[in-house]
């Protein structure tokens, strides 16, 4: 079994490799004897290579040396033919549990074998090896992966929004799964919920929103418009419902004051609208969590993305208003928001009665069985 062993050169009569400070890992066969050409290769990548990566590159160097003395190969022996035998014996490796290599797993073996070689055969220690085919089994590894059994994960379509009643169940459940005792707390996790669902915010929006730039209530009306600014840093208009901004502006009297009066004299206050227990910024990861335990607790399945889809599609499903609509979501064009909304609000309005449905096909597709030319 080849042996790692990390030696120090400080002491070497060659200047060049004494003045390497840290350990340089070194290859020997289970006989002790030196495995040589691996051993100037890790030398030569010691004087480029952090030690953190030279060891990475050194594992990857024992793995192949292994894989070369179970076959009875030495590397001077090696042709494209073997590489390629490589390259599968790392692609149908089983481990005891029956698992196999995971592909970043073969892809680094992979390569740290076919960069090794590129050297060796540059400096004519591999002479019955082909540079062209070498290249060729690296660059089809992937291939090869697949092929042996090892299909990519499907892809599961992200939920693009959830029914109506499935999304107000999503947010109201939000104030319960964080566990913590302080309803100011609670209250929060739904405000930030609400944000994306009632007004069709990103998470990013919701968590960098400005204390700032919250309005103060417009009396007359049902709505109140608010600056935020999106992706890009481009700013537009929303609109607030009343109802919830008053919610908004009782979080900021009470447990946003809170928070604030607990938080130690010189400490920083964040000037975004939503603070954590300690006055910091909600994070973007943390309001993710929150979202992913929900939905295993509760079986739906939810991303904070889905409920400004949810918005979205609403919108259009009961204005049938686009360009208000693309303004609203910060889209630059209506193309954007026609992709996304039109075709979903379609499919929910189809989806009240079957019958509708079915009714909704027929004048598509138009005319009776008698008016097809033939």
């Amino acid at each position: 079994m080849t042996k790692l062993i990390k030696v120090s050169f400080s002491s070497s009569a060659n200047s060049n490799i004494s003045q390497i400070t840290h350990p340089i890992p070194q290859l020997f066969y289970k006989n002790l004897n030196p495995v040589s050409l691996a051993n100037k290769y890790l030398i030569k990548c010691s004087r480029r290579f952090l030690p953190k990566s030279l060891s990475t590159l050194a594992e990857h160097l024992k793995e192949f040396v292994c894989w070369l003395e179970a076959s009875g190969l030495d590397i001077e022996d090696m042709t494209d033919i073997y590489f390629d035998a490589y390259v599968n014996a790392l692609c149908t490796y089983r481990r005891r549990s029956g698992m196999a290599l995971s592909w970043n797993t073969v892809n680094a073996r992979v390569g740290g074998a076919y960069r090794f070689l590129r050297w060796a055969l540059k400096n004519g220690y591999c002479p019955s090896l082909r540079a062209g085919s070498v290249e060729n089994s690296y660059r089809s590894a992937r291939k090869t992966y697949m092929l042996k059994g090892h299909p990519a994960k499907k892809f599961e379509e992200p939920i693009r929004f959830l029914q109506l009643d499935e999304a107000i169940r999503f947010v109201d459940y939000l104030a319960k799964c964080d566990g913590t005792p302080d309803r100011g707390i609670r209250f929060r996790n739904k405000l930030i919920a609400s944000l994306m669902l009632q007004v069709g915010l990103r998470i990013s929006e919701v968590v960098n929103f400005p204390l700032i730039d919250l309005p103060e209530v417009n009396i007359r009306g049902n709505f109140t418009p608010a600056r935020v600014v999106g992706k890009g840093m481009k700013a537009r208009c929303v609109l607030i419902p009343n109802s919830l901004l008053l919610k908004l502006w009782e979080y900021v009297d009470f447990t946003r004051e809170k928070v604030c009066d607990s938080v130690g004299e010189g400490d920083a206050i964040a000037e975004s609208l939503f603070l954590t227990a300690q006055g910091g910024v909600v994070t973007r990861n943390w309001v993710e969590k929150q979202f992913s335990a929900a939905s295993v607790s509760l079986g739906i399945k939810s991303t904070p993305h889905s409920l400004r889809h949810t918005f979205g599609t609403y919108h259009y499903l009961l204005n049938k208003d686009l360009a208000s609509l693309a303004n609203l979501m910060g889209h630059s064009n209506e193309t954007t928001t026609r992709k996304y909304y039109v075709h979903t609000a379609m499919l929910v309005s189809y989806a009240g009665t079957y019958s509708a449905f079915q009714a909704e096909i027929d004048r598509l597709v138009g005319g009776s069985g008698y008016d097809v030319e033939v």
